[in-house]
């Protein structure tokens, strides 16, 4: 089996009082899934939403990263929004550079839940990977 390992890094020494340097990490030992996609997404509205990840493959314990590659843009174009649970209602918002690492289980659920992702302009690209 794989490893994986997530280490997230937060370091100022203006933005408060006190210096900061934080630092935490998430190993997965038994990594038996992962890799990272690259895909264009061609929708604008979430009723069309591509879907990155299917519920039905992942139970609890797995780790979701996306990315929004995109420079950024002062018009908001460059947003992707991504649903984990099927609805439109409170969408994680990337604008162009941001990522996010987040805990997930598909299949724990009552119901299960997909995650989706769109874009505001047509032809924008995400970068994600699953890891379990």
């Amino acid at each position: 089996m794989a490893s994986a390992n997530f280490k997230l890094t937060l370091g100022s020494t203006d933005l408060t009082t006190d210096a900061l340097n934080l630092s935490t990490s998430k190993d997965l030992a038994s990594c038996t899934s992962g890799g990272v996609l690259r895909i264009v997404l061609d929708t604008t509205a979430h009723s069309n939403a591509t879907e990155l990840v299917s519920a039905t493959k992942y139970t609890e314990g797995a780790y979701v990263w996306i990315h929004n590659p995109a420079t950024p843009v002062s018009s908001g174009n460059d947003r992707i929004y991504v649903s984990v649970d099927e609805t439109s209602a409170t969408p994680i918002i990337l604008k162009g550079g941001d990522w996010a690492l987040i805990p997930w289980a598909g299949t724990t659920r009552t119901t299960d839940k997909n995650i989706l992702a769109w874009g505001a302009s047509a032809g924008l690209i995400v970068e994600f990977g699953i890891y379990q």
